[in-house]
């Protein structure tokens, strides 16, 4: 199968993005252009050079911290509700010019409000772009997972989703909020800390994803598992040494949503051949192909499922297979039945 074969037949895929950052996904030239309009760009910086703080460059990049440094110039423009607004707006355009039709948007409304912002004016702007791309595609679907970051503490936590009750889905005709998260630093802050807010997230109806075995060993991912209840495991690339613990994710049916390119970028894999993704597959674990951050990371959907076909010799079969367990996985319930064609061998 050629690369361009490989890419058209991805391309018949209804797409299902279900690990996706606000803040790692904004594009450049839109950023480019408001730095000119707040600051009348940065002298002696050209948009290539300002590309550079944007995205992963494999010439000069080399560990986590220069990954996560990536994070540090969007929000210096995501403060604003309008901005906000369009950028929600252009994330849905770019997803549904990938194919996706089904879109997992996840943001952490507190690192938006350094402005002044409240924390539901940050997810409002955010539901409301979303809201106008879909007004004209009526076979998207969007809805948006947010984030309570490790080190702000399991308080933090609680404060968070009861600032956004009010933009749950079930209240809105359109996009709203379908789930809850925590990330950050995995180390220092283990799982149980923000057990009570998985509690109150799961009382509220929400769908629980955690980031968990991607800096930290299997442990983490246990004690997520143990502690949290989740439905989904973000990355969960630790969890590929741990035999048992691939059987109890297959047991409790829990989706790992794994991102390739990302996972090398931040040293959670040190190239593609390593990535557990086989091995989910063969112990059962259902998993959903993710981006994470196509900008900082400089890819797409259609090129994740590309490298996992190309890397791992999956079949036509394989990829549809994939393609569904990613679409089933949803928290959205408007997502529906899989559209696609059967998952079989191929």
């Amino acid at each position: 199968m050629t690369p361009e074969d490989r890419r058209a037949f991805i391309r018949t895929l209804p797409l299902a993005e279900l690990h996706r950052h606000f803040d790692g996904s904004c594009r450049p030239d839109t950023l480019w252009e408001y730095s000119e309009k707040y600051y009348s760009a940065v002298p002696g910086l050209d948009f290539e050079e300002f590309r550079h703080y944007l995205q992963w460059d494999d010439a000069k990049d080399r560990n986590l911290l220069d990954y996560l440094s990536k994070f540090d110039l969007p929000l210096q423009y995501t403060q604003f509700y309008e901005n906000i607004k369009r950028i929600a707006f252009e994330l849905a355009e770019d997803a549904y010019n990938e194919g996706i039709r089904v879109l997992e948007l996840r943001t952490n409304p507190f690192i938006h409000r350094r402005a002044g912002l409240s924390t539901r004016q940050v997810v409002h702007a955010t539901r409301k772009g979303l809201a106008k791309f879909g007004e004209t595609h009526p076979d998207f679907r969007a809805g948006i997972i947010i984030i309570a970051m490790r080190n702000h503490g399991g308080n933090m936590a609680r404060i968070l989703l009861r600032e956004v009750i009010g933009e749950h889905a079930d209240y809105h005709n359109g996009p709203g909020v379908i789930g809850f998260d925590i990330a950050g630093a995995e180390p220092p802050f283990p799982p149980i800390l923000f057990a009570k807010a998985y509690e109150m997230a799961a009382r509220m109806g929400m769908g629980l994803t955690v980031h968990a075995g991607e800096a930290a060993g299997p442990e983490r991912v246990w004690e997520a598992v143990d502690n949290l209840g989740p439905h989904r495991i973000g990355h969960g690339t630790s969890a590929g040494r741990d035999p048992e613990l691939l059987k109890r994710l297959a047991k409790d049916g829990i989706v790992v949503e794994c991102c390739l390119t990302s996972n090398i970028h931040t040293g959670a894999t040190d190239r593609y051949a390593d990535h557990p993704l086989p091995k989910f597959l063969e112990a059962g674990v259902k998993v959903a192909l993710c981006t994470d951050n196509p900008t900082v990371s400089s890819t797409d959907l259609v090129r994740e499922y590309e490298i996992a076909m190309e890397t791992f010799g999956l079949s036509e079969g394989d990829m549809r297979h994939i393609a569904r367990m990613s679409w089933e996985g949803s928290f959205l319930a408007e997502a529906g039945a899989w559209p696609g064609p059967a998952a079989g061998a191929g």
